[in-house]
Parts: structure tokens; C-alpha cells; sequence
């Protein structure tokens, strides 16, 4: 199977998985740690893109946020039936369903689909990325008092939150506005089409960011962790922008 029919197979799973929760019942919620919970839609959810995309592909590994798989495969799936969970539960619109592709350990296939706003974005590698199948880029911003940036607090973790809080003063200031949507793959594709021009965040996991980061790179976008040496993909310490803002936004970063 070409990355291309991946690619599509990925849409049709996570089109499938959005129609079934844009119409589900009542749910169970349980805490899986401190400010991070899991619904049972979670569980049906990345059940029925396992059995989607492991019917077409027996041979793939899976990756799943909620069962877990193996760290490494010559061909590996990895998913986030749902990114942004706490909006789910809490009927916020904005969540999304994140399905990526690896092959021999590099990033290939990206797809990102909000259910809510019927938003399909797509990367495949060496092709583009797209909205609802039409190409998009990353935004020519160049000054940071024009730029938008989309940011979580790594709330998560005491560390990330507190390093985050620090820079959010030095930060704040030199931006146009900033935003905080709650899934961080929705964050990545705003940069990817341009709607805005940055994201950043500490502690992602892989599944939190592998199909984001195909979809912004194929979108003309950098991608790195916020110090110098991190690439982001591998410590989940993420700086996604336009390129252009690059430089300016790792400089407050690593202050």
C-alpha cells in the first residue's frame, strides 16, 4: 500500500470514528491522573480505527493512546482517538481525531479530522498538506506583534507548568493575541493552513503530536523542541511555527 492509499485509509477511519461520537449516548468518565481523563468513547473510538486500519494492513503495528503497542515497527499507526477529551466530556465542540503513519521510524502520513467543523487535514510526505483536500500553507508572518500563537500550559506536570508560566510574561507581551484551544493536533493544523502562526507546548506524547507534525511540516512549517539539540517530536517539548517566527520565539523560549 502507497503512503498516498495510507493516507486515505487513515481519512475513512477517522471520518467513521467521528460520526460515531458526534452521535453518542451517555458515557462513563474515569481520572487516569491529575487533570487527565478518559471517557469510554475514548476506548470505542481508537477500537474501531484499530480494527479499520489493521483489517486493510495486517502486516502495521498500532500505536494507541489508550491501549498502548510497540515503540518501534517497520510500519506503525499511531493514534489519538480523541485529542482534546476534557472538551468532549465537558460538550466543548473542539476535539479531533489524530491518526499518523510511521515507516521505518520517520513520520509519513498526518491526518487530523474535527468532527464538530467537518475539518479533514492531510500530510503525506514528499506531497503537501490539505484542508477538505485543497492545499494549504503556513502563514508570511513575519513580526512577532503580528503573529497569533497557540499555546498549552503542560498542566500535566508541575515542571512544564512552571517553566511555562515563566516564559508566558515574556511572551504574552511580544505577541499579536495568543489562544488556547485544548487539543494540541487542532493547534498544529491552525499553524499548517495559517490561521495562526506558532504553537507551543511542553510534554506532548508522540500520539498527541505524530500526525500534527507531518501536516505542519508538509504545510512549509519548522517543528522543534523549545532548546537547542531538542527536535519536539522526541520530548514532546514543542515549537511549531511559520518558519519565519522561528528564531525570535525559541529566543524568549530559552531565556
Amino acid at each position: 500500500m502507497t503512503l498516498r492509499e495510507k493516507a486515505m485509509l487513515a481519512e475513512k477511519a477517522a471520518r467513521a470514528s467521528g460520526a460515531m461520537l458526534e452521535h453518542h449516548g451517555a458515557f462513563k468518565v474515569r481520572r487516569k491522573a491529575e487533570n487527565d481523563f478518559v471517557t469510554e468513547m475514548d476506548y470505542k473510538s481508537e477500537a474501531l480505527i484499530r480494527e479499520m486500519l489493521l483489517t486493510a494492513c495486517p502486516e502495521d503495528a498500532f500505536f494507541g493512546e489508550e491501549t498502548g503497542g510497540p515503540d518501534r515497527a517497520q510500519g506503525r499507526w499511531i493514534v489519538d482517538p480523541i485529542d482534546g477529551t476534557t472538551n468532549f466530556m465537558r460538550g466543548e465542540r473542539l476535539y479531533t481525531i489524530s491518526i499518523a503513519y510511521e515507516k521505518q521510524g520517520q513520520l509519513c502520513v498526518g491526518c487530523v479530522y474535527c468532527p464538530a467543523t467537518d475539518e479533514l487535514f492531510l500530510g503525506v510526505r514528499g506531497e503537501g498538506a490539505t484542508l477538505n483536500g485543497q492545499p494549504i500553507h503556513v502563514s508570511r508572518t513575519e513580526e512577532l506583534h503580528d503573529a497569533v500563537i497557540h499555546m498549552g500550559f503542560g498542566h500535566r506536570v508541575r515542571g512544564n507548568m512552571e517553566r511555562t508560566l515563566d516564559v508566558f510574561p515574556r511572551l504574552m507581551p511580544a505577541m499579536g493575541d495568543v489562544r488556547r484551544t485544548g487539543t494540541a493536533a487542532y493547534d498544529l493544523c491552525n499553524v499548517a493552513d495559517g490561521r495562526a502562526d506558532a504553537f507551543v507546548e511542553l510534554g506532548l506524547q508522540i500520539y498527541d503530536l505524530a500526525a500534527g507534525y507531518v501536516i505542519l511540516t508538509e504545510a512549509g512549517g519548522r517543528f522543534t523542541g523549545w532548546d537547542e539539540g531538542d527536535d519536539g517530536a522526541s520530548t514532546g517539548n514543542v515549537l511549531a511555527t511559520n518558519g519565519l517566527l522561528h528564531a525570535a520565539i525559541r529566543d524568549i523560549l530559552k531565556r
